[in-house]
């Protein structure tokens, strides 16, 4: 028998059209699926997420935000993408594994922290490892992206000081060898480190006084006030300060700080703020904080708030866009 030939006329089934093996390459090419990994905590992740998205998303993609159900941090995390403008598939709350997946180009899915090779064997996803400064790195980073195997897509180091950017570069790419590339170093931010003012208001067991629109406010530049008898308002205008903590004795130095514009007062040591302070801070919609801790002890714990508090607010998200420059993610393609 001859060849066999198709009669004039015919058409090409869909599985032998050429165009058909560039529509896949190209769909191959755009949907990706990321899982964002840690070993430990407060190492970044949702922080690297919102980077990622925006930055995929000024590319022209369309960028999934989903968090994995599993820790505490899980709630306030998806809630924080759900109200994201460039997140279009918005999810109300966490989500399991085997609901993670969407039609989107990008799909970004936080994981909980911790050992990642189940959720990595399970879900057709790169994992993308976040670490924490650390100075040496943390000694068992290697191994834990070596667990991820093949896909394993990268890794990011976030909080790295700025005067230590190339010799952690350097001493990230020693450490990993060939196993992992090193996608990013997010150098350290005021603004991602610092804590709300609702976790300040919660770490001082503070009476408080806000409107819910200043609850994630972003607290990066606390003062103490003098203890001198001047008003200090030329000290506040100096220093910018956007909380400043000052003793409930001291009403001129609270009428300083409220005529210098600070927009925060946290008032250690139980006594009561002077009824014409309070009715000023109110009017003009200035957050008080009242605190039963001294000076020294509140400063305390706000100190430990600094780089040990989860990503939350617009401030951190528009911060965290800023530096999605830092994201090549052209080799996450």
């Amino acid at each position: 028998a001859g060849r066999w030939r198709r009669p004039r006329g015919c058409p090409t089934p869909p599985w032998s059209r050429p165009f058909d093996a560039d529509a896949c390459a190209i769909l191959q090419q755009v949907v990706s699926s990321f899982l964002i990994v840690a070993p430990e905590p407060l190492s970044g992740k949702t922080a690297v997420a919102v980077a990622l998205g925006q930055r995929f998303k000024d590319a022209g993609r369309t960028v999934a935000l989903a968090r994995l159900a599993g820790d505490g941090h899980a709630d306030a995390d998806a809630g924080l993408y759900a109200g994201l403008a460039f997140n279009d598939r918005r999810r109300p709350g966490p989500v399991e594994p085997q609901d993670a997946g969407t039609d989107a180009d990008v799909t970004l899915i936080e994981a909980p922290a911790g050992d990642a090779r189940g959720l990595a064997e399970s879900l057709p996803a790169r994992a993308l490892v976040v670490a924490a400064y650390a100075h040496p790195l943390p000694a068992d980073l290697p191994s834990f992206c070596g667990a991820l195997a093949d896909s394993c897509a990268g890794i990011v180091i976030t909080r790295v000081p700025r005067r230590r950017l190339e010799a952690t570069r350097a001493a990230a790419q020693s450490a990993i060898g060939g196993g992992a590339r090193l996608v990013a170093l997010i150098p350290e931010d005021r603004t991602l480190a610092a804590p709300s003012l609702s976790a300040i208001a919660e770490a001082l067991d503070a009476e408080a006084t806000f409107p819910d629109s200043t609850r994630e406010d972003v607290i990066d530049r606390p003062i103490i006030s003098s203890i001198s008898t001047d008003p200090a308002q030329g000290y506040f205008a100096r220093h910018a300060p956007n909380a400043v903590i000052v003793r409930g004795d001291k009403p001129d130095q609270q009428l300083g700080a409220l005529n210098a514009g600070g927009p925060c007062r946290i008032v250690p040591g139980g006594r009561p703020v002077v009824s014409y302070v309070k009715d000023r801070a109110e009017e003009e919609e200035i957050p008080i904080l009242g605190t039963p801790y001294d000076t020294v002890a509140a400063v305390q714990r706000l100190e430990a708030l600094y780089a040990a508090t989860p990503f939350s607010g617009l401030a951190k998200v528009e911060r965290a866009a800023q530096l999605a420059g830092e994201l090549d993610i052209s080799s996450l393609d």
